[in-house]
């Protein structure tokens, strides 16, 4: 008996883009009734739990900088192909891409011609990087549903046919765990200075990222009694993050001031005074639960030399762009260098008034992010072209 529900195409390529990619296929499933949607394309582990059929994991493809992805190129290939052989022999009723865009625009490419609708949800960063990517977009994608609110109006002018969903982050906002109950459960001091490490969702990334951290940690140390927790991500194994760590520390005496945890990101940041937080979409996340921090970043040389050749952004971070200044300190690439990053962190676990000031300028973003429910409104948008 053949199948009779529709096929949707939904490819996604990193953490953050799981998360809201298995969101998307719940609310979608809750309108339509799963007996009539089959999902299937490339996603992690929450995509898969919501009923997404992988064609390729994101672990496979959730590489950084040009180098790291021209080393895995032929995994890009492998996945585009069986994608784009598969909708030959099956087409999809519609695509949704989210962010990965050296793929995805590709891929939209690749759909459109074959007939099938593309959206777009989370938009590549055409506005600071790379902005030639928008013929493309505009003459393959159907339509975009964006997350960050100046987007809306950047497209719209453009002539786009856009809507501004809200940012799926907003849907993560539960109530924060009790910071005693949460230094308890970790066996942690609640009277010490606590400091936030998130290094990424990449093992490259944290690669590089992690031991300057690691080492900017330790001078901190030097100054005044603090604990530090590494968070590690969904999407990286433990024993990587916790032998990095162990191998840049060594044996000394300090090293029981360092925590790897698993727990959630949100709950870390809570937990803590200071963070030190990779550029990114978790740089919003520690914006909306209100820990002062920094943006940090690095990678290797020749990947940040292209990069700075095409980006235009007068700011990297998303906390800064979407307050339209800079409120979060950035120390990226060669910038990020231990002395630096500790004389930040130690500056707002000293100053009380500092950390206050930052955390009233934080509290504005979240308002600025609007109230809508991100998943809820795409799920609206997707369901319309079904």
């Amino acid at each position: 008996m053949p199948d009779s529900r529709k096929r949707i195409l939904i490819v996604a390529g990193e953490a953050s883009a799981d998360r809201y990619g298995a969101r998307l296929v719940e609310k979608l499933i809750q309108l339509r009734g799963a007996h009539n949607l089959h999902f299937y394309g490339t996603g992690g582990d929450e995509m898969q739990r919501a009923g997404v059929e992988l064609l390729c994991h994101i672990r496979d493809l959730a590489h950084i900088g040009v180098r790291e992805a021209l080393a895995n190129l032929r995994t890009y290939y492998q996945t585009f192909r069986r994608i784009t052989n598969d909708a030959l022999r099956h087409p999809p009723s519609l695509a949704v891409l989210l962010d990965f865009a050296e793929f995805n625009l590709r891929l939209a490419k690749k759909m459109k011609r074959m007939g099938v609708p593309v959206i777009y949800y989370i938009s590549p960063q055409i506005w600071a990087w790379r902005s030639g990517r928008l013929k493309t977009i505009r003459k393959y994608v159907d339509k975009m549903l964006v997350i960050l609110p100046f987007e809306e109006e950047y497209y719209r002018r453009r002539g786009m046919e856009v809507e501004f969903v809200g940012h799926p982050l907003l849907e993560e906002l539960t109530p924060l765990p009790d910071r005693d109950d949460f230094m308890a459960r970790l066996g942690l001091d609640p009277g010490r200075k606590t400091v936030a490490i998130l290094a990424g969702s990449r093992r490259k990334e944290i690669d590089y990222i992690l031991p300057v951290l690691l080492r900017a940690s330790r001078l901190i140390l030097e100054q005044l009694p603090a604990q530090f927790l590494i968070s590690v991500a969904p999407t990286i194994d433990v024993e990587h993050v916790a032998g990095l760590t162990q191998r840049v520390l060594n044996e000394g005496s300090d090293r029981v001031h360092f925590h790897v945890v698993s727990e959630s990101a949100r709950a870390i940041l809570a937990g803590s005074d200071f963070g030190f937080v990779k550029s990114g979409t978790c740089s919003l996340e520690a914006a909306l639960v209100g820990t002062p921090f920094l943006i940090t970043y690095k990678i290797s040389p020749f990947s940040w030399c292209i990069g700075s050749l095409l980006i235009h952004a007068p700011m990297k971070g998303l906390v800064n762009l979407i307050a339209g200044e800079e409120i979060v300190p950035e120390l990226l690439q060669g910038k990020a260098k231990p002395q630096e990053l500790a004389r930040v962190c130690l500056k707002f676990l000293r100053d009380p008034q500092a950390k206050s000031a930052m955390q009233s300028r934080l509290a504005d973003i979240r308002q600025r992010l609007g109230s809508r429910v991100a998943s809820e409104a795409a799920a609206m948008a997707v369901s319309a072209y079904l």
